[in-house]
C-alpha cells in the first residue's frame, strides 16, 4: 500500500454507544485521529457498519461475524475491565466478577484469534495485551499490587526493553518510563507459546510488561496506557507510528 493509504483500524470497546464511546474511547481516537487513521467501533452490543456498506451484528454472545476483519487494516484491543479466568482454565483468583464482561470477553478473544491467524496488524493495550496473549493459549495473573493508579494522580516505572525485539528497536531506547493503571498482567510462566517477552517492569523484572508475535509481522501488546500520550514521554509516539505504518503496509 502506498503511504498516503489512510487505514482503517478496528476498535474494541465494552460498548457501541456513542455516549459510552465518547467517554471511555475518547483517548483511543483522539490518536487514531491525530495520525489521519479510519476507525469504527467493535463492540459486542452494536452493529458495525463497513466502507463497502455491509453490516455485521453481534450474535447472542457478543460475537461479531469474522468477515467483519476482512476490510479492516488493523485491530486495537483497548484496556478496560477483566478477562474471565475461565478462557485460561482457572477458578477466579482475584480477577473482579462486577468487572468482568462475558461477551466483551467473547468479542474480543475470538476477534483476536482470528486477526492473529491472518497476520493482521493487532496493538493490545492493558487489557488488550491480556486478551491478546489468552486468545493465543496463554494465562495471567489475576491481581497484584503496586500497578494501579488513579487517573487523576498517575504514578510510573520503568519498562526494560529487550535487546532484540521489536520495541527496543521502535523506540530507540533500553528503558522507557510508563504509567500504570493495571491490577492483572503477565508474568513469563503465564506467556503463550506464540509470543516473546518484549519489556519487562524494573526493577525486579518479574512482570512481562510488553509481548510481541513470534509468527506475525506486526502483532504487540503493552501493559501501559500509551494512548494517554498527554502524559508521557514523546517516545511513546513511536509505538503508533510503528502499528499505522504496519497497517498501511510499511516496513
Amino acid at each position: 500500500m502506498p503511504p498516503s493509504h489512510k487505514p482503517l483500524i478496528g476498535l474494541t470497546a465494552r460498548r457501541g454507544g456513542a455516549a459510552w464511546t465518547s467517554k471511555n474511547t475518547r483517548h483511543y481516537i483522539d490518536v487514531l485521529n491525530g495520525y489521519g487513521a479510519d476507525w469504527v467501533i467493535l463492540s459486542p452490543d452494536t452493529p458495525v457498519t463497513l466502507p463497502d456498506g455491509a453490516v455485521y451484528t453481534p450474535d447472542e454472545r457478543g460475537r461479531l461475524p469474522l468477515v467483519a476483519l476482512d476490510q479492516l487494516d488493523g485491530l486495537l484491543l483497548t484496556g478496560g475491565g477483566d478477562v474471565d479466568p475461565r478462557y485460561f482454565g482457572a477458578p477466579l483468583a482475584g480477577a473482579n466478577p462486577k468487572a468482568i464482561d462475558p461477551r466483551r470477553d467473547e468479542l474480543e478473544l475470538n476477534l483476536t484469534r482470528h486477526a492473529l491467524d491472518l497476520d493482521l496488524p493487532v496493538f493490545g493495550i492493558c487489557r488488550g495485551c491480556q486478551v491478546m496473549n489468552v486468545a493465543a493459549g496463554g494465562g495471567m495473573i489475576q491481581d497484584f499490587d503496586g500497578h494501579r493508579s488513579p487517573k487523576e494522580e498517575p504514578f510510573y516505572h520503568d519498562v526494560i526493553f529487550d535487546s532484540g525485539s521489536r520495541l527496543r528497536r521502535t523506540v530507540g531506547r533500553e528503558a522507557l518510563a510508563v504509567n500504570t493503571y493495571h491490577h492483572q498482567g503477565l508474568d513469563r510462566a503465564s506467556l503463550a507459546p506464540g509470543f516473546s517477552v518484549a519489556g519487562v517492569a524494573d526493577p525486579d523484572g518479574w512482570l512481562v510488561e510488553a509481548i510481541e508475535g513470534r509468527h506475525q509481522a506486526w502483532a504487540v501488546g503493552v501493559q501501559w496506557h500509551p494512548e494517554r500520550l498527554f502524559e508521557l514521554d514523546d517516545a511513546h509516539r513511536r509505538l503508533w507510528e510503528s502499528f499505522l505504518d504496519a497497517c498501511r503496509g510499511i516496513g
